[in-house]
């Protein structure tokens, strides 16, 4: 077996950069948010698009969409299609310069090769009806029979390991090639990975405040998750001759944390939330801001009496912000994030990497709206702290078609780690992860995002929609 020296060392690796990295984050997204506010301050409307992208945005309705494509060890080769309708209104409508649509639909249908399904049904509606109310709505169909589990809360920091192995390893690709041997007659090739069928519907209602710079919700949420584990199950495996051949799976992480009464939601179950949130808003156009702030605060509350198996809050609490130092010069962005969360003892595991930001879910920590570089959930805890920092250089812009296109090239730094609880929260063992993003923006607010992030143990390539944040 491995020395604890071995492993002291393969952390000592994998955080080696991050106190000074946290520091630097840190102090960039404090300086862009205390920018944002000042220009915002400055601002008489700070919700006002520019002149330059009000003359750029279409009038009425329009579709865009084009075949969504990935490819990383977790999804396999993936593919399908999102399709967007938006509905602008004319600009004599009062709302045509504050609003970044008056409707979007959206539908996303999307398989991979290695079982992840993700379909998607998306509403929202700013000021419907030129009332001051926001209307959201998201039906999501989501199986993946490789969801990742690394532990919760400060166990997911340890090095890469599983029981057969005879030293921890740095690299993911290292470690997973080691998992798919077979040892004694079974393999640990799913070691950290389970079954999760988990259809999720969310509904809220935002009251725009303050000038619209205020909006407070309230919705409801519910979901059913149905947990499948791999543990004595034949899977794919390595022989000792390097072919592939048939295993029984070894127990699983999942199975010996779920054995040891660790976690909560080893059977699945039922969960149904109310959901409340506040956020400050001082974007100029919310697909794409040059400038600004975006602050929200989100609670969740599942409880019996609203059709769940568990009883659990969740409190997040985050800010970002974007500044243009200079746009007489060049078409340049700062933008940083900063996110912090919450959740009691009651949570399911696997409802844990749920980041329930007013505007829309997200989940993390690592994978592609968070630690890039990282695999997806790589760190998930009751707690769990992130910043991330991107400068957006919109560099050329252009039109095709009739269409108006822009490219965005985006260098970015991401910071996470994960935590037992509150009391636990420290600046060592931070997670860092770097790299580029190459973003198209298309008709202003739909943004194609091709991003590449490596970390200390893995790298990750991800083609999406939008801006990470």
């Amino acid at each position: 077996m491995a020395s604890a020296s071995s492993d002291r060392a393969a952390l000592e690796h994998a955080t080696r950069w991050a106190p000074s990295a946290l520091v630097a984050l840190v102090a960039l997204v404090a300086l862009v948010a205390l920018a944002a506010l000042a220009t915002s301050a400055r601002s008489a409307r700070a919700d006002q698009l520019t002149p330059e992208d009000l003359a750029r945005k279409n009038e009425r309705g329009y579709v865009t969409g084009l075949p969504l494509f990935g490819y990383s060890t977790d999804l396999g080769l993936g593919g399908g299609a999102r399709a967007y309708y938006y509905w602008n209104g004319t600009r004599d409508d009062a709302r045509f310069a504050t609003s970044p649509y008056l409707h979007r639909v959206f539908l996303q249908a999307f398989f991979s090769t290695r079982g992840l399904q993700f379909h998607w049904l998306d509403y929202d509606a700013p000021r419907i009806f030129g009332s001051p109310y926001r209307v959201r709505s998201q039906l999501i169909y989501g199986r993946n029979i490789n969801s990742n589990y690394f532990g919760l809360g400060n166990r997911a920091l340890a090095p890469l390991r599983f029981p057969g192995a005879a030293r921890s390893y740095d690299s993911y690709a290292e470690y997973t090639d080691a998992q798919h041997r077979v040892f004694d007659g079974v393999t640990y090739a799913k070691y950290d990975q389970y079954d999760l069928l988990r259809p999720l519907f969310v509904g809220s209602v935002e009251r725009l405040l303050a000038r619209d710079r205020v909006r407070v919700l309230a919705g409801y949420g519910f979901t059913y998750a149905v947990v499948r584990d791999y543990t004595g199950k034949t899977v794919d495996a390595i022989d000792d001759r390097g072919d592939g051949t048939r295993a029984p799976s070894a127990p699983t992480r999942l199975q010996r944390d779920c054995d040891s009464g660790r976690l909560v939601g080893c059977d699945g179950g039922r969960e149904g939330f109310l959901r409340l949130g506040i956020s400050y808003d001082t974007r100029d156009y919310e697909p794409d801001p040059n400038r600004g702030v975006f602050a929200d605060l989100a609670l969740d509350a599942a409880t019996v009496a609203l059709g769940s198996e568990y009883d659990y809050l969740r409190l997040l609490g985050a800010i970002r912000g974007y500044v243009s130092p200079a746009p007489a010069r060049a078409d340049l962005v700062l933008a940083g994030r900063a996110l912090l969360q919450f959740q009691t003892a009651g949570t399911p595991f696997y409802s844990q990497d749920s980041l329930p930001f007013t505007e829309d879910f997200r989940s993390g920590l690592g994978g592609h709206r968070t630690l890039r570089g990282y695999r997806q959930n790589r760190f998930v805890g009751r707690t769990m702290a992130a910043l991330t920092g991107e400068v957006r250089w919109t560099f050329t812009r252009f039109a095709l078609l009739r269409q108006k296109f822009a490219l965005i090239a985006v260098p970015f730094l991401d910071l996470g780690r994960s935590f037992d609880h509150a009391g636990e929260l420290t600046t060592s063992g931070w997670r860092t992860s770097y790299g580029g993003a190459l973003r198209i923006s298309w008709n202003l607010a739909t943004v194609i995002t091709v991003d590449y992030g490596r970390s200390a143990e893995d790298a990750g390539l991800y083609i999406n929609f939008g801006h990470i944040f």
